[in-house]
């Protein structure tokens, strides 16, 4: 039997469109794509500087400084305290303390300006309370809340040699 060229090419092509047919029209499935995010509940705070003013214990004058601590928060996050630890050169009367080798500045942290509200920790003894007011929602994670440290070292307690004296005090901010 006698194939010709025209043939074999027409049974070749219906061959292939049927195959090809057959896997472009085999029916179709649908499903749903679940998507979702969790957004956290958090806070930063930054880790200011307070530096006091320059102590001439000659001159007879407390010396003072600040610092602003700078909170940041997920939006609606509601502040419970924020806490100043004792520093890590603590006192047994409580006091925090700067330090250069065997030689201790007493100083305090306050809430206010005058002096008058320690600010601490609430379970130390002798630095005072957290700061446990002033607080309110936050209306975006790109508005901080800002909260001035106020410092001072007693005039009876800058009789120390010329030296510069430091100390880190941990700052927890509960929400």
């Amino acid at each position: 039997m006698r194939v010709s060229k025209s043939t074999l090419g027409f049974t070749a092509s219906a061959l292939l469109m049927a195959l090809v047919s057959g896997a472009a029209f085999g029916g179709s499935a649908s499903g749903t794509l679940s998507v979702s995010a969790t957004v956290n509940t958090n806070c930063t705070v930054n880790s200011p500087t307070l530096t006091f003013t320059a102590i001439d214990p000659t001159a007879g004058v407390n010396s003072t400084g600040s610092a602003t601590l700078s909170v940041k928060c997920t939006k609606g996050t509601t502040l419970l305290d924020i806490k100043l630890g004792p520093g890590g050169h603590q006192i047994a009367s409580g006091k925090r303390q700067l330090n250069n080798g065997a030689v201790n500045i007493p100083y305090q942290l306050f809430t206010d300006a005058g002096f008058t509200t320690l600010w601490g920790d609430s379970t130390t003894t002798g630095i005072g309370s957290k700061l446990s007011t002033g607080f309110s929602a936050f209306s975006s994670v790109n508005t901080a809340q800002t909260f001035t440290v106020f410092g001072q070292i007693l005039v009876a307690d800058e009789d120390v040699a010329a030296n510069t004296y430091t100390d880190s005090v941990a700052i927890t901010v509960d929400f």
